[in-house]
């Protein structure tokens, strides 16, 4: 017996107990210290001496959850992949093919940590073009195409059946069409825009955009439930600090004019996620922001939300500060200055929430962002790329498109559908390999040379120290209802056992062959 290479653990603060989880089975369980250093100290490792101090009843427990395992490593690992390989098949076959259009390459802002060329920014030769209506059309003839799920997988040669996903993929689905750039909402591309809105409009589509708001008065007529109504908008700091980092050609001064536009926005009832990008020589700006946020009304409307991200190596401002640095500076403001900000403290509760209360299997997709799951994004010049951190590079380019339709490059765009956590050798060795699912793709090819690698940015990290935050959070708003001692005691401690939703291997998508293999039958749990 040795304890699971995918066992996480977690001491809760203030507290003698550990929040131990399995980042296979999604088993959740609160236990004593003792036990949960030990997983932790010998995680991957024989547990003969940890046996010897516990009851049959609690060695049994912990195995049934899948703490404790008699597969040898390379054993767990295999299974590991292979429902791995099967949470893959299914967001290939069940995800629709996300759309986006780029109008232009140009922006009117030149913010120094942009990870896109100011060459591109200023428009210089191709970057120049804007999208016409016969760029539109063609587009919105491929999504036709390109409609149904599974189908761009298909193309590819990448699935072949449609297996359980049959009444999914014969269903319609709402899908909305995103804008990026560049800027896409300047005075330029006003009426490309238009034109965009009001066709998706006409097929029963929606429209969102990634946008700095410099110019949103022009949208005005836009901007309403049904037609444009999500933006993400990225304000810096306040305004002093902000006005020195986000400012451009005839823009010196933004932030006034951007937090006008957010007021405009949510009249209209657009949703607004507002974006702060961090770096060390803005960090200290996050909690007075958010302190911003509430006095302008922003924090208390049902459709603003915000959160801050890390300024990630390929931008070009430095210094920088890592995404666990970020997390704890967001996590303690928002326990002690109730700040609005969040970071990247959600995937624990998230993760948490879907263990607790999830109906089935816990861990539903593999995909870490739209491009490994299907993502068209239709540029000005007639190229189509998966990324937008990729958009404007040639070579990366995903095919073409134009009135003979889609042309895609399958080398490159079956790389984007192939990657998965089980297609990397080291996150499948990961106990997060399903939580953190490897991270971007692109910045690990920056730093590899390969989207086939892992990009764990600190995951490892912090995401225990925000798990442990997560459940504390969680125990203490049920505290009363949540805990239900288990039998199994050690040194006077009780171990913690939330009551079982349903048996992980009864979860109807997930191969139960590849989860009898692993020998642990463990469920995700519900508070009662």
């Amino acid at each position: 017996m040795r304890v699971s290479n995918y066992t996480i653990c977690a001491s809760l603060p203030n507290q003698p107990y550990y929040v131990i989880l399995h980042g296979f089975t999604g088993a959740v369980d609160k236990v004593a210290k003792s036990i949960g250093q030990f997983l932790l100290d010998f995680r991957g490792q024989n547990c003969d001496e940890m046996l010897r101090q516990l009851s049959d009843s609690q060695a049994e427990h912990l195995q049934k959850r899948g703490y404790l395992t008699t597969l040898d490593p390379e054993q767990e690992r295999q299974a590991l992949i292979r429902v791995a390989a099967t949470l893959h098949e299914i967001d290939l076959a069940t995800i629709p093919t996300a759309f986006m259009f780029v109008p232009t390459y140009t922006c009117n802002l030149r913010c120094p940590y942009c990870f896109q060329s100011h060459d591109m920014h200023a428009g210089k030769g191709e970057f120049g073009r804007i999208l016409t209506q016969r760029h539109v059309d063609q587009a919105f003839a491929i999504m036709d195409s390109f409609g149904r799920p599974g189908s761009l997988a298909r193309s590819l040669g990448v699935m072949d059946k449609l297996d359980d996903a049959e009444e999914v993929m014969s269903t319609p689905f709402p899908r909305a069409i995103g804008l990026f750039g560049g800027e896409p909402l300047t005075q330029a591309t006003l009426p490309i825009v238009t034109y965009i809105v009001s066709t998706a409009h006409a097929r029963g589509q929606v429209v969102t955009a990634v946008t700095n708001g410099a110019e949103l008065q022009h949208f005005r007529h836009l901007l309403a439930p049904g037609l444009l109504q999500d933006l993400q908008i990225t304000l810096d700091g306040t305004s002093k600090l902000h006005d020195r980092r986000r400012v451009g050609p005839g823009f010196k001064q933004t932030f006034d004019l951007i937090a006008a536009n957010i007021d405009m926005a949510l009249a209209q009832g657009v949703r607004i996620s507002l974006r702060m990008n961090v770096d060390s020589t803005n960090a200290a700006e996050v909690g007075p922001l958010g302190d911003f946020c509430r006095e302008r009304g922003w924090a208390d409307h049902p459709k603003f939300s915000s959160n801050a991200a890390a300024v990630t190596p390929e931008g070009k401002h430095k210094p920088l500060i890592t995404k666990a640095e970020l997390v704890r500076m967001t996590s303690y403001l928002s326990r002690e200055r109730n700040s609005p900000f969040y970071s990247y403290e959600r995937v624990a509760t998230e993760t948490l929430a879907q263990c607790l209360n999830s109906d089935g299997y816990p861990f539903k997709t593999v995909a870490n962002c739209s491009a490994e799951s299907g993502l068209l994004m239709f540029d000005p010049q007639g190229d189509v790329y998966a990324c937008w951190e990729e958009i404007g590079m040639l070579d990366a380019r995903i095919g073409v498109y134009g009135e003979e339709g889609l042309s895609l490059f399958p080398e490159i765009a079956t790389r984007w559908l192939s990657r998965f956590p089980g297609a990397i050798e080291e996150c499948s060795r990961c106990p997060y390999a399903l939580i953190h699912t490897s991270g971007c793709a692109r910045h690990a090819y920056n730093h590899t040379g390969t989207v086939f690698s892992s990009a764990c940015e600190s995951f490892q990290e912090y995401f225990p120290e925000t798990l442990a935050l997560a459940y504390d959070a969680f125990e203490a708003e049920l505290l009363g209802v949540a805990p239900k001692a288990n039998a199994a005691v050690d040194g006077g401690q009780q171990m913690m056992e939330f009551i079982p939703l349903m048996p992980v291997d009864k979860a109807s998508h997930l191969s139960q062959a590849a989860m009898s293999e692993t020998a642990m039958g463990a469920t995700s749990c519900k508070v009662a």
